[in-house]
């Protein structure tokens, strides 16, 4: 499956949940969806399994789910931002310093990093991730990585 495929329909309108074995979308606009939803949807229908799989684990009380490089992660993250959260924990911090941004040197990396874990442990309502502070570093973090 497409990494960022449920984050796409979220951000779309549609909320997308499990009912058992199902995968129920709801838009939640109020007007009707747009057109390019529906190669989403079927995008979706051809890789049910894995979402359910992902659906299944994003619903899990937050001690029940593994998350590589944590030992669990304290909240459920929304759909547009656990990916990049599942990104970051399996990183590794770059051994030379870097420039986050122009006026942000990175000297210690072992601490950004440490610092963005036990940030993300704190989950969604930890004060920078509740501002996007956080988000916003770990987008950073990820163009400038890749």
């Amino acid at each position: 499956m497409r990494a960022g495929l449920l984050s796409d329909l979220s951000v779309m309108g549609y909320e997308i949940y499990l009912e058992g074995e199902t995968i129920r979308l709801r838009y939640q606009k109020p007007d009707t969806p747009p057109e390019s939803a529906r190669q989403l949807i079927d995008e979706l229908r051809k890789y049910k399994a894995e979402a359910v799989c992902i659906l299944r684990t994003n619903s899990l009380p937050p001690d029940e789910i593994a998350h590589p490089g944590a030992s669990s992660v304290a909240a459920a993250w929304s759909l547009d931002v656990q990916p990049l959260v599942n990104w970051f924990m399996i990183q590794e911090a770059p051994v030379e310093p870097f420039l986050l941004e122009p006026h942000l040197r990175v000297l210690d990396t072992g601490k950004l990093f440490d610092s963005l874990r036990r940030e993300i442990e704190t989950g969604p309502e930890g004060a920078r991730a509740r501002m996007g502070s956080l988000q916003s570093d770990l987008q950073k973090l990820k163009a400038f990585l890749n």
